[in-house]
């Protein structure tokens, strides 16, 4: 467990041995209101047992830990997560409070949506009803069979003790079923429930879930989990029973998180790293392909990453700081950014290797954010932008150095990249001092020296720079009829731009007329 700030650590501790959660003013309301639900319904029907209702898992975790959160997940006892919903609007109506509309999440397991939830807006809050439940697996798929559980039987199927913690809300306590959610909390463990082996047989993606959550909380994994997560056998259930898009979902929470350098340590610490960033099949890899490099370089390029990054939120650090220094519209502090620099990092390990994709070669890192973990189209396409830009940006960068690069170099380069050359800038650093062992400030220097050149030279924004011709006047002053034949001729236009940056329309005139019209006569 990493150190906790002091009031944290000691509201904590506190929290634990009273098992109390200080609700905010709305989150009281709420619980009072449901509260008062259940005696309406209870009126309406004596017969039947009384309800009891719970906020469930991540919420109680987080309010236990001190930290506010708007994820409440309401869990019923014996009835249905959209009967309850109905009740409280038909509460809420009858007490001229305002009423929204119930959206019902149907079962969808693939998605992890194991049962019918219902989700609306209560008091302003949006919460989320389930009943509580039990599950019981087969040996050929993550998908249970779901039925009405009780609370233990429900905690016990979460994926660790931590997020199996319930509030109740008639006592206003927390519960700890397992017995141990609470002291894991406080002691800064992750563990499954049950016995570690049965709990990833079952579901393998709590292994994904063992690290995600981690490392989020920069928690140690109990030994015996730990164990467990790299057998052979889960391994293999990893590739055959999850879904890749659901694997996705966890490493983009991972990379988004607030220690996703701790994520990639323990991913490949655990020798899950071809699991989880599953590589194209070998009959899809050309015989001329390179090599997927050591795994290792995933933790050291996000080191790197992070390194460049969050200097530039340390005033201790102004001096080295590469990301402060960009140009503001161009800053890349932002949590995508963030979060693509991690992800390129994370594939960097595939970076020279080829794979076809139907008749085409391409970089095996485009297929293995596409297809291996199943992000967007456009994010497979930033990874590979940033792998293929950081040796060009890099030789760029040393020339800026030297002073041996002229504007129009330059400037193709950087139109060649496109709205990404900042964020290439931040990775190619990263590359260099993986690759070519300079120190944080060597690379600092070098990579501030590129972006002042390109901020001096004014080609921030040079991948937007419109022909000071069009293709329709080119065609004309070259006697040709339009065609691809005039792309050509617009690259060449734009090139003289670049070299010529306060030049005119009558001179590019002229260029085209003496110059490129001897290569169309």
């Amino acid at each position: 467990m990493t150190e906790l700030g002091s009031t944290e650590n000691n509201a904590l501790a506190r929290n634990a041995a009273e098992m109390s959660v200080q609700l905010t003013e709305q989150e009281k309301e709420i619980c009072d209101l449901l509260d008062k639900v259940v005696e309406y319904i209870q009126k309406e029907d004596p017969s039947k047992p009384k309800l009891v209702l719970r906020i469930a898992g991540g919420w109680v975790r987080d309010k236990l830990l001190g930290h506010e959160s708007h994820d409440i997940d309401i869990a019923i006892d014996h009835m249905s997560g959209y009967d309850l919903a109905q009740h409280v609007n038909q509460y809420l109506e009858s007490h001229n409070y305002p009423v929204c509309s119930i959206a019902k999440i149907s079962q969808n397991p693939e998605r992890s949506k194991h049962l019918e939830t219902a989700t609306t807006t209560v008091l302003g809050l949006a919460v989320d009803f389930v009943n509580l439940r039990s599950e019981t697996y087969n040996s050929d798929s993550r998908i249970p069979q779901i039925e009405f559980g009780s609370p233990l039987e429900d905690a016990l199927r979460r994926d660790i003790t931590i997020n199996a913690l319930f509030y109740n809300i008639h006592t206003r306590k927390v519960e700890d079923f397992t017995q141990q959610g609470v002291s894991d909390l406080v002691a800064g463990i992750v563990r499954t429930p049950l016995e570690p082996f049965k709990t990833f047989t079952d579901d393998p993606l709590r292994v994904l879930r063992v690290l995600r959550f981690s490392s989020r909380f920069a928690y140690a994994i109990d030994p015996q989990t730990a164990v467990a997560m790299q057998r052979p056998e889960i391994k293999h259930d990893l590739d055959s029973k999850i879904s890749r898009e659901r694997i996705g979902v966890e490493i983009d929470k991972m990379a988004s998180g607030p220690h996703p350098l701790l994520a990639i340590q323990r991913i490949v610490g655990y020798n899950l790293y071809e699991n989880v960033f599953r590589a194209p099949p070998a009959k899809d890899w050309p015989s001329n392909s390179g090599a997927m490099a050591d795994q290792s370089i995933a933790i050291d390029l996000t080191r790197n990453v992070l390194d460049l990054c969050e200097s530039a939120a340390d005033s201790t650090q102004s001096l080295k700081s590469l990301v402060s220094f960009l140009p503001s519209p161009f800053a890349v502090t932002g949590s995508h950014v963030r979060r693509t620099l991690i992800l390129a990092a994370y594939i960097f390990p595939y970076y020279t290797a080829t794979a076809y994709d139907r008749k085409r070669v391409v970089p095996a890192s485009y297929v293995v954010v596409r297809d291996g973990i199943k992000l967007a189209t456009h994010d497979a396409e930033d990874v590979v932008a940033l792998h293929v830009s950081a040796t060009k940006v890099s030789a760029a960068a040393q020339k800026c150095l030297d002073n041996s690069i002229d504007r129009r170099t330059l400037g193709l380069q950087i139109r060649e990249i496109g709205a990404r050359w900042a964020m290439c800038v931040v990775f190619s650093a990263a590359v260099d001092m993986l690759l070519n062992k300079c120190s944080l400030e060597q690379a600092t220097h070098k990579y501030r020296t590129y972006i002042k050149r390109v901020i001096d030279e004014d080609l921030v924004e040079a991948y937007k720079y419109k022909h000071i011709i069009d293709g329709k006047s080119a065609a004309k002053l070259l006697g040709l009829k339009p065609g691809p034949a005039i792309r050509q001729v617009l690259d060449r236009v734009m090139e003289w731009q670049l070299c010529n940056p306060n030049g005119t329309v009558q001179e590019c005139e002229l260029y085209i007329a003496k110059t490129i019209s001897q290569d169309y006569k």
